[in-house]
């Protein structure tokens, strides 16, 4: 049993992580690649939104981002939705929720902007393992790895979730800093963002990678008894998405209006693409399966062992 178990964990290990996604082992991915993804996920409160306010990270730093697709109508996104929150207990992660709205008789949440945002990026991979590019629930971490439904692949749902966000993000930069701030005046919110001094992990023969800013609007709690699932006070609700171009810039939004308490906050978010060159990517050479989720199988071991005992 024990060389059983040493040639599948081997087989794990050399094995990119585009045959997970592609057999639907745990996760599929997200925008039908690998070398695209979303990092980012610094936050400004907006509270009374005249208080100016900055903030920056080390690319090293930035948390995991989990973007959730849900509805109040949703009894099953509950269940997912809890095992997300257990799983990031001891993950530092940006949660954003995105709510039905095309087509939805009861959700009060979200807008066209929000919408827009997950079919573009996850549409057409969702419509592909559930049928629909909006089903909820669904979930995508790091702009890369789609979950969808309630119901776990491997051992629970938990665990589903707790070996995604362990991968991390897999863009080509290794250092640098982000820059976010706001200032307010008499013409609205003027949001800043810079991140022109990321490092590529490649010397002379990197590939070439795209970058697109975003700031999303995000309610920390929303309270809606009429919800049918139950939920009331629903958390994290991305209220409206706005794309921004080049790696730093200044632009003017309006910032939504809460739809109750002054718990309103700004969140840039940052997609990265690799382009292809003849259609191979850069990543299929890389192993698939990360430190921490080497840590994890290697965990997992005795466990297995003592099953078969």
């Amino acid at each position: 049993m024990k060389s059983i178990l040493a040639v599948f964990l081997s087989a794990l290990l050399l094995a990119p992580m585009g045959a997970l996604a592609e057999t639907g082992t745990i996760w599929l991915d997200a925008r039908g690649q690998q070398d695209a993804g979303t990092f980012g996920g610094l936050t400004l409160p907006m509270g009374n939104g005249t208080a100016d306010s900055t903030t920056s990270a080390d690319y090293v730093d930035l948390p995991n981002i989990v973007e959730v697709y849900t509805a109040t109508w949703c009894v099953n996104c509950v269940t997912s939705e809890e095992a997300m929150s257990e799983a990031v207990q001891d993950a530092d992660t940006v949660l954003i929720h995105y709510h039905r709205v095309w087509i939805e008789p009861e959700d009060p949440f979200g807008s066209d902007s929000t919408e827009e945002r997950w079919v573009e990026h996850y549409g057409e991979s969702s419509k592909s393992v559930a049928g629909e590019e909006r089903i909820a629930p669904s979930l995508v971490v790091d702009g890369q790895r789609l979950h969808t439904g309630s119901r776990a692949k491997g051992v629970s749902l938990v665990d589903d979730y707790s070996q995604s966000l362990q991968v991390g993000n897999r863009a080509w930069f290794t250092g640098g800093t982000i820059d976010f701030s706001v200032s307010f005046s008499e013409n609205g919110a003027s949001f800043s963002w810079n991140y022109d001094n990321l490092d590529f992990s490649c010397a002379d023969d990197c590939p070439t990678q795209t970058t697109t800013p975003w700031i999303l609007f995000v309610e920390d709690s929303a309270n809606f008894e009429d919800g049918s699932n139950n939920l009331e006070d629903y958390l994290h609700v991305n209220h409206a998405a706005n794309q921004l171009s080049g790696t730093n810039g200044t632009v003017i939004l309006d910032v939504p209006e809460t739809w109750d308490g002054e718990d309103m906050k700004a969140v840039l978010l940052i997609d990265w693409e690799i382009e292809k060159e003849g259609g191979n990517s850069f990543h299929d050479s890389l192993p698939g399966v990360g430190i921490a989720t080497l840590l994890s199988l290697l965990a997992a071991a005795p466990l297995v062992r003592s099953r078969h005992q």
